[in-house]
Parts: structure tokens; sequence; C-alpha cells
């Protein structure tokens, strides 16, 4: 069942985008959890695209002036694209196009999102690049942080969320999308590909307060979680486009 008020603030924040964009606009879309199960009142941003026929200055100098209250009824700063930008950034956001294509909402206008194309080769070259990427940011990090345990350890949970959404997005090439928490996502992972991250499966209990920090110095920890990144590096080397 819908929540009335916030049925309300979208069908506003649609009426004020017409009346505002006129035959310029082609769709407004409502993305992320507040078009789920997981949206949160109060918490959650409202998260929307707004599609329109040519994007230049004319359309942000008309939305701009509304930014303050849409920001105060809980919407974030709108992803503003056109047609053209769209279909030539496929290659480059395959990740982020996904995601919404797949929990969306057309509040108004044409079903951009669900004629979407999505190669399954960008998906599996962006996430190769974004892996190999975070590899590098890792052990330059250690570098610099070796001495400071309690820094180290953050380093460590910051960069876990980034790997596990790598993961999900992975095993959409695989034809399974329907799994978003993280510990069912890498479990899920591990069982499709035939391969243990141990260290994240550690990880994750610890973001989630089920387990404290091992006694065993930082240091190793980081070098034990380094190699399953390593193993995820090895095994997108392998995965078919």
């Amino acid at each position: 069942m819908r929540n009335v008020s916030l049925e309300s603030t979208l069908t506003q924040f649609t009426q004020e985008l017409r009346n505002v964009l006129g035959d310029q606009l082609l769709a407004v879309v409502l993305y992320g959890s507040a078009a789920g199960e997981n949206f949160v009142p109060g918490s959650s941003d409202l998260n929307t695209a707004i599609v329109v026929q040519h994007i230049g200055f004319e359309v942000l100098k008309k939305l701009q002036p509304h930014m303050s209250s849409w920001h105060k009824r809980g919407f974030a700063v709108p992803l503003i694209i056109d047609r053209n930008f769209l279909h030539h950034s496929r290659d480059v956001f395959p990740m982020e196009y996904l995601d919404i294509k797949e929990q969306h909402r057309t509040l108004w206008g044409e079903e951009i999102f669900d004629t979407l194309p999505i190669s399954g080769e960008h998906l599996r070259f962006l996430a190769e690049h974004e892996v190999r990427s975070r590899l590098l940011r890792l052990q330059a990090l250690y570098l610099e942080r070796a001495d400071e345990p309690p820094r180290l350890r953050q380093i460590l949970l910051d960069s876990l969320k980034t790997f596990l959404t790598l993961m999900r997005h992975l095993l959409r090439l695989q034809g399974k999308s329907e799994v978003q928490n993280y510990a069912e996502v890498l479990s899920l992972f591990e069982q499709q590909f035939q391969v243990s991250f141990p260290e994240m499966h550690r990880l994750i209990a610890i973001r989630r307060g089920t387990r404290d920090w091992p006694h065993e110095p930082a240091t190793e920890f980081f070098r034990e979680y380094l190699e399953d990144v390593q193993r995820l590096v090895s095994l997108i080397e392998t995965l078919p486009s």
C-alpha cells in the first residue's frame, strides 16, 4: 500500500515540472528506495530523473529556483538528462542505468528506462575497471595508513560496499537480479562462481555489529582482505561479456 503523503508529494512535484518545462519535458521518473519497498519516510531521499528534449542552460535556469522547495520535501538533486545523452552514455553508466531500470516508477511521460538496452559487455568492462581501481586505491591507502589501525579498519569497511555492489551487478549478467541484501549477494556470488571470500563475510558481520574486530593486527586482516579482492579481480578477468 502506497504512502498517501508520499503520493501527494510526488504528484505535486510532477505537476510543477510540467508547468515549468512544458513541451520540453519527456518523462519524470522516480527511482531508488522510494520506487521499491525499502523507502523510509523522513530518512530516505526521493531520487528522480527528469528527461527533457534537450538539456541546456535554459532548462537548468528554469529548474534552479525550485530546488530549495524540493529539498525541503525530501527530493535529492534530480538527474537531468536528454534522450541523446541517455543513448550515448549507456556504455559509460551501465550500472547506474541498470539500477534505475530495475527499480523505478515513471510518474509521467514516456517509459524511457523500460526500453533502454544495457550491454553486458559494457557492464563487465566497467565492473573490472572499478574493481582494479579500488584494488590500487586500497594498496595506496595501506601505504599511508598501515600504522593507524582504527583508520585502516575503517578503510576496509568503506571499501566493502563497493565490492558487494559490483558483485550484485555481475550477478545480473547471470540473470540473477533478485537479491539486494549484502550478505545474500555475497553468498549467491560465491555459489554462482564457486569461489570464496571469507574476509568479506567477516566484514559484513562486523558492519552489522554481530561480530567484533578480531584480535589479530589490523595489518594482518588487511592482508587477508586484499587476497579476497585479488581473487575477485582474477575471477572477473575470466567472465564472458
